[in-house]
């Protein structure tokens, strides 16, 4: 005994999901978009320098500081 299903699709229903596909990849797409220019900013840019400059300034203070702690303690007699 074979058992068809038959599926029918509402032309409305049909008309939802390419719609509602599209507006996705629309949505998507202007997503994208606004990323990438976010990223090619000259604010993001200026503050990705500022941030670096300042790490860099940090690490070479600790540096600076624990490189006092070693040599004192080898100095010492």
């Amino acid at each position: 005994m074979k058992v068809y299903f038959r599926m029918t699709v509402n032309e409305n229903r049909l008309y939802s999901i390419i719609n509602e596909e599209l507006s996705k990849a629309d949505v998507s797409s202007i997503i994208n978009q606004k990323i990438s220019s976010e990223l090619s900013s000259s604010d993001f840019k200026r503050k990705i320098r500022e941030i670096s400059a300042d790490v860099v300034s940090e690490l070479f203070k600790i540096l600076w500081q624990r490189n006092n702690t070693w040599k004192s303690a080898v100095s010492r007699p």
